[in-house]
C-alpha cells in the first residue's frame, strides 16, 4: 500500500497545479528511490504529455475502460514510465469523449483508479487541477496530503479564501490543506503576509517565479528537477523533503536538503 497520497489542486484555474504536481513527483522519486506514480485527473486532459513531449501508449481513458477489471497489475501496465523515475497515468490526448466514455468517467471510476495506484506504488501524486471541493470531496478525502496552489495576486488569494470556505461547507478539514504560493516574487511578501493573517493559516511553501526556467524545461521536454540546479528547483526539493519527512526521509537527509537550499 502507498505510504503517502498527495493531491495537488488549485484555488483557481491557471494556478500551476500541473507544474507543481510533476515536479513534486520527480523530486519525491529522486529523494526516496521508491515507486512513485503521477496520476493526471486535471481538465483539460493531456497537459503533462505536452510538457514532457511524449506520446503515451495508454491514457486515463484506457484505465477507465477497464472498469472493475482494473487491478493494480493492469494499472501498472498502462503507466508511462519516464526516465526521471516517475510512472505516469496521463490524461487523454483529446477532449471529445464518446457517450460511453462519459459514463465511465465518474467519481467512482476515478476512485477505483486511485485505489489501484495506492496498491501498486509507494507514493501517489495526483494532479486534480481546479475543481469544486464539495463535488470532489470523496476524491480529496483519499489523500493524506492536499496541496492547494494559489498565485500571489489579489484575485487568486481572494479565490483561495472562497475555496477554503467551500472546503468548510463540504465538511472537509481545512487543516489538511497545505497552501502553496506559486510564482512568488520578492515584492509580493507584504500581500502574502496580509492574506496569511486574514486566513489565520501559514502558507506551507512559496515557489519563486521563474518563467524563463519553466519555459525552458517545457521546451526541452523535462521537469524542472532535471533541468538545472537553481532556487526554484531547490525549493521544490525542499518541499518534497518536507512532504516525505514523517515517513520516508531521515532527519539527516532533510537537513542536507535544507542546507543546500540555504546556500542558494
Amino acid at each position: 500500500m502507498a505510504e503517502q497520497t498527495i493531491i495537488v489542486t488549485g484555488s483557481k484555474g491557471g494556478a500551476g497545479t500541473t507544474t507543481v504536481a510533476l515536479n513534486v513527483a520527480a523530486q519525491i522519486a529522486q529523494l526516496t528511490k521508491k515507486r512513485t506514480a503521477l496520476i493526471e485527473l486535471a481538465r483539460p486532459f493531456g497537459q503533462i504529455a505536452l510538457m514532457l513531449d511524449i506520446e503515451p501508449r495508454f491514457t486515463l481513458l484506457d484505465a477507465l475502460d477497464r472498469g472493475p477489471r482494473l487491478d493494480a497489475a493492469v494499472l501498472a501496465s498502462l503507466m508511462t514510465r519516464h526516465k526521471i523515475g516517475v510512472e505516469m497515468l496521463l490524461g487523454a490526448r483529446h477532449l471529445a469523449l464518446t457517450a460511453e466514455q462519459r459514463q465511465r468517467a465518474t467519481i467512482d471510476g476515478l476512485l477505483h483508479i486511485l485505489q489501484m495506484a495506492q496498491a501498486a506504488y509507494d507514493f501517489v501524486i495526483v494532479d486534480l487541477g481546479f475543481v469544486n471541493a464539495a463535488e470532489w470531496a470523496r476524491v480529496l478525502n483519499v489523500a493524506e496530503t492536499l496541496l492547494l496552489i494559489s498565485e500571489p495576486s489579489e484575485l487568486a488569494l481572494g479565490m483561495l479564501k472562497r475555496y477554503l470556505e467551500a472546503v468548510d461547507s463540504a465538511g472537509l478539514e481545512r487543516e489538511r490543506f497545505r497552501m502553496v504560493i506559486n510564482r512568488a516574487r520578492q515584492n509580493d511578501e507584504e500581500m502574502i503576509f496580509r492574506h496569511e493573517r486574514s486566513l489565520r493559516q501559514t502558507f506551507f511553501m512559496q515557489l519563486p517565479n521563474d518563467y524563463r526556467q519553466v519555459s525552458e524545461a517545457v521546451k526541452l521536454g523535462i521537469p524542472l528537477a532535471a533541468s538545472s540546479n537553481n532556487p526554484l528547483v531547490a525549493r521544490y526539493r525542499q518541499m518534497a523533503a518536507q512532504l516525505v519527512k514523517p515517513i520516508g526521509l531521515s532527519a539527516k537527509e532533510v537537513s542536507e536538503v535544507e542546507a543546500s537550499l540555504a546556500q542558494k
